[in-house]
């Protein structure tokens, strides 16, 4: 015997028949809520803030003032690093040097940094940290670089230098060098400028001694070389050449206005000249200098 509808009272007493169909369209409203609720949790899921980037990792600093063999004096500390491993797409980073953050920005595709102001001998603490929509990283720990000194013969003999003279030895001479009657041991002093021919980005080349002819040059970490002095005077009106002759050694060496300097230097200087109807004359002079 088939069954009747089950039907539903009401509190007015209106009945209403629970069909298969009402059933079914009450399903189908319930999976649609539950295809909804779904949804809306992916969306929110896949929308949700990431929060800032993680720290950049991997950081590793190389200093560096020249290569090898030495030809070009430029001190550098390259700066490498791998992106942060979770967080918001970064879209800088940036560079702390000595705990302050230096003005230049590196792009997202870029990992690594070249800093050029730097001195030589002089150490730096690094840190990188990244930016992005949702804020800044924490910095990636510090990394530290020493920027190493090139060779000694790599130096240039440039500047101002106060000089300490001292007579070795001298023949028929009447002053040299600012020293009336150079006797042996006899002291004085004088300043001497000489000019390097290339500029403070370059290694080792010859330099002038201000005012006189004639070029000295380097060989290893010794200067050599010949110029002509001032004239010898010979008589009341004669002159004659008088050439000096230079051997001097490096023995203090520095940084100096971003150049690899000499800055304290000893050796000898020697004057020679010979007047006509007279005997040949010379100073041997120890000298010592410091810029």
């Amino acid at each position: 015997m088939e069954q009747e509808p089950r039907s539903l009272d009401y509190p007015d007493g209106v009945a209403d028949v629970d069909t298969p169909a009402r059933r079914d369209r009450r399903l189908a409203i319930a999976l649609v809520c539950v295809a909804l609720a779904t949804l809306v949790a992916a969306i929110l899921w896949f929308t949700r803030s990431p929060g800032p980037p993680t720290a950049p990792v991997g950081l590793e600093a190389t200093a560096e003032t020249c290569g090898n063999p030495c030809e070009l004096i430029a001190p550098r500390v390259t700066i490498e690093w791998t992106p942060p491993e979770a967080g918001a797409d970064v879209t800088a980073y940036r560079i702390v040097r000595d705990g302050v953050t230096l003005d230049a920005t590196v792009a997202p595709t870029e990992l690594s940094f070249v800093d050029d102001d730097v001195t030589i001998g002089d150490s730096y603490d690094y840190q990188v940290f990244a930016a992005s929509d949702e804020g800044g990283s924490p910095p990636a720990p510090v990394v530290a670089a020493t920027v190493p000194s090139p060779p000694d013969d790599a130096a240039r003999l440039d500047g101002v230098y106060e000089v300490e003279l001292t007579v070795r030895s001298a023949t028929s001479i009447g002053a040299a060098f600012g020293i009336e009657n150079p006797l042996p041991g006899k002291r004085g002093s004088d300043r001497w400028f000489f000019e390097s021919t290339c500029d403070e980005t370059q290694v080792a080349c010859p330099s002038t001694w201000s005012g006189l002819e004639g070029d000295i040059e380097p060989r290893g970490d010794r200067w050599k070389g010949t110029v002509d002095g001032l004239p010898a005077r010979c008589g009341r009106n004669g002159r004659a050449p008088a050439p000096i002759e230079i051997d001097l050694q490096a023995v203090d060496i520095d940084a100096v206005g971003g150049g690899w300097t000499v800055t304290g230097f000893r050796g000898t200087a020697q004057v020679s000249f010979r007047c006509p109807g007279f005997p040949a004359a010379s100073a041997v002079i120890e000298v010592t200098g410091t810029l």
